[in-house]
């Protein structure tokens, strides 16, 4: 039973946890994994929010905002941009922001794995129009069901980096194919705030299925330390659950725990010892036979050879 309980496939949990240390499809221990070793300045996983990193050091940063839901302090994004910061903000809806950069999250769907087990996933193109200047423009297919959201920006200044087409049909004019952002980018001062609509796709299962589009949206952020916060999550960890995570966090239980581990050490030491008293061993009774024949064989030697009294 063991071994087939261990060859049996796991089941996956498709919920988003966006956990670096949560190996789902939707946590991000492969997109963590690649900026450990891709950015060269360095990078960190925190959980402080804006704030507090803004009064922890004025040295210029990149910061990700990786949610289903980010609710961003406009003031304090607005002045560590200004200070020449880069945040790249990937979520399917978010607040603080729409009034100082003019934009807004408009909502897709979500994705539910129920909703798409008898239907077969569509592939959908997202095409990479901006930052020509490191990158040529290019489609990336990826699955429909894993765009969240599309980005409105009215801002003059913003740069769409990435954008899908949707397809209208119209009664005059006909089909009508209309652009839609999935990606803005908006300077402010020396630095920058990135608006992403397709937080799905820099989770694991995204990563893997498209890395290329994953990575020119990080290689914005590699000029810099990039520092991943995850303070805008719920705040539990899928990965790092265990059964004895309630017992160690907790004081008490924890000293109970410890206590019944040494019980049982000190239970199976004190037990390992032989409890029956040893058995001497004892050697097997001596064959006194062979000693008798010698000695009869000796006496009637003896007597064979015994001289005869002469009369």
């Amino acid at each position: 039973m063991l071994a087939l309980e261990y060859q049996v496939p796991r089941r996956f949990v498709w919920n988003p946890t966006f956990a670096h240390t949560d190996r789902q499809p939707f946590g991000c221990y492969v997109l963590d994994s690649m900026l450990t070793t891709a950015m060269p300045h360095g990078y960190t996983v925190c959980r402080k929010s804006l704030s507090q990193l803004a009064l922890q050091d004025t040295t210029p940063r990149s910061i990700i905002i990786l949610t289903n839901y980010a609710r961003v302090n406009a003031d304090t994004a607005m002045a560590l941009a200004t200070r020449g910061c880069r945040l790249l903000i990937a979520s399917e809806s978010f607040t603080g922001l729409e009034d100082t950069l003019h934009t807004d999250l408009s909502f897709i769907a979500r994705f539910r794995l129920g909703a798409i087990q008898n239907l077969k996933p569509q592939r959908d193109s997202i095409f990479w129009t901006a930052d020509s200047a490191r990158y040529a423009p290019a489609t990336f297919r990826v699955y429909r069901q894993l765009i969240s959201s599309r980005v409105f920006a009215d801002s003059v200044a913003c740069e769409p980096l990435a954008e899908i087409h949707e397809l209208y049909d119209l009664e005059d004019p006909g089909p009508v194919t209309v652009s839609k952002a999935v990606a803005v980018s908006f300077p402010v001062g020396r630095g920058e705030i990135i608006i992403v609509g397709t937080p799905l796709l820099l989770t694991n299962y995204g990563v893997l299925d498209c890395p290329a589009y994953v990575y020119r949206l990080v290689n914005r952020l590699k000029d810099l330390p990039v520092v991943r916060t995850e303070a805008y999550m719920p705040h539990y960890d899928v990965a790092e659950s265990s059964p004895l995570r309630e017992l160690l966090k907790r004081p008490p239980l924890r000293w109970a725990l410890y206590l019944i581990l040494t019980g049982l050490v000190l239970l199976m030491t004190l037990n390992a010892r032989r409890r029956q008293r040893a058995i001497p061993v004892e050697k097997p009774p001596r064959n006194y036979q062979l000693d008798f024949i010698r000695h009869i064989g000796t006496l009637l030697y003896q007597k064979s050879h015994k001289p005869e009294n002469k009369q």
